[in-house]
């Protein structure tokens, strides 16, 4: 996994890694037994040790969201407060394709979404190199709307704002009862004809037994920034 660069001190890694797992595992702890927890039952004060890093995204339309919640890091980046901005705006305009068909299939699958990102800087200055997960959320209403989300940032941020290319993409599908089994095949992801509506979960919701480990298994496709893995059931 491409997350910091040759030199990067191993304390970096180690910082980045735990950052992810608090994360995630809080948002495991809120499933209790269903597929995708609610936004509602997120408590900032229950992450505090990583919340500089965390955020929450709205969707407002397919393969695009906007900050409901900011965090420090994405201020430090961009140098302001991105909150109600879109979250394309810290992507840069040869990546944004790539990143909203990720972004959209974190919602739509609905799916655990882990990104690698970096900036490049002029005369060979290294830039940073930075890890974003996505775990989706539930409205009040049901619907997959929502994702609570960490980044963590490496290296010389230089002057503000910086905007990241995306180097990488991996999403792991979540079992959700009456939604669709199949993955995501390699061609359809290869020439961006996948266009899956938000699914509602009304209905009751039962225990799926979903993997509790971190590390989902990986399944390549044809396609540069994105794989899809394989079901968390």
């Amino acid at each position: 996994m491409r997350i910091f660069g040759d030199g990067k001190s191993s304390a970096a890694k180690v910082h980045s890694i735990a950052v992810m797992q608090d994360v995630k595992s809080y948002w495991e702890g809120l499933r209790d037994g269903h597929p995708i927890p609610y936004r509602s039952e997120v408590d900032p004060r229950s992450i505090q040790k990583v919340l500089k890093h965390a955020f929450i995204l709205e969707r407002i339309a397919p393969g695009m969201a906007r900050l409901r919640v900011s965090c420090n890091t994405l201020t430090d980046v961009m140098g302001m407060d991105m909150r109600g901005m879109p979250m394309s705006s810290l992507i840069n305009g040869e990546s944004r394709e790539n990143f909203s068909e990720a972004l959209e299939k974190v919602f739509a699958a609905p799916a655990i979404g882990r990104l690698e990102l970096s900036t490049s800087r002029p005369f060979g200055r290294s830039g940073l190199q930075a890890e974003m997960m996505l775990l989706p959320l539930r409205s009040d209403n049901g619907e997959v709307n929502r994702i609570l989300g960490a980044i963590t940032c490496e290296g010389d941020r230089g002057r503000t704002p910086q905007r990241f290319d995306l180097e990488g993409s991996f999403l792991r599908r979540i079992d959700v009862p009456g939604s669709a089994k199949r993955l995501i095949s390699s061609d359809a992801v290869q020439h961006n004809k996948i266009t899956l509506p938000a699914p509602s979960l009304k209905a009751p919701l039962r225990k799926t037994g979903a993997a509790a480990d971190d590390m989902p298994r990986l399944i390549p496709t044809k396609h540069p920034h994105l794989r899809v893995v394989a079901t968390d059931a």
